[in-house]
């Protein structure tokens, strides 16, 4: 099972996940407290600089409970 973002945050910290990730801690709190999720292209970078930790569910949820 693999971690989900906010995991991952709490497990780089998020002073760590706003540089590796490129944005601000603001936007890494929002993420973190999920007041938000990150758009399309910020997950992309979330993916590739999280070294294949974080996928596409770890971010948004599993399929299944996707809404469509």
């Amino acid at each position: 099972m693999s971690m989900s973002l906010k995991e991952y945050i709490e497990f780089v910290g998020e002073d760590a996940a706003a540089e590796l990730f490129d944005t601000k801690i603001t936007t890494i709190r929002s993420w973190r407290y999920k007041q938000r999720q990150p758009r399309d292209e910020e997950a992309k970078k979330i993916i590739s600089k999280s070294g294949g930790k974080l996928n596409w569910e770890s971010i948004y949820g599993p399929v299944e409970q996707t809404a469509l």
